[in-house]
């Protein structure tokens, strides 16, 4: 459950606070994010198989979910990029 689904939604909060985040235009951005999306998205999944527990796993996950998620919710906050 871990690697899937909640590996999925990290990877995505990550990837909308990173397309928020670097510079350019936002087309541009949008399309790296995306493309670095496929090596986050495996990473996070190599790493959840390779964890010494599946409660590290699952609170790595949610932490980088949650770190992403707060990253892009301030950037709107503040007014970044929509």
């Amino acid at each position: 459950m871990t690697a899937i689904p909640l590996g999925y939604a990290a990877t995505s909060l990550m990837v909308m606070a990173l397309a928020r985040l670097l510079p350019g235009d936002r087309a541009q951005a949008t399309v790296l994010a995306t493309l670095l999306s496929f090596a986050l998205y495996a990473a996070l999944i190599v790493y959840v198989f390779a964890a010494s527990s599946a409660r590290k796993a699952f609170c790595v996950t949610l932490v980088l979910g949650a770190l992403g998620g707060g990253i892009a919710w301030l950037s709107i906050a503040m007014g970044g990029r929509v």
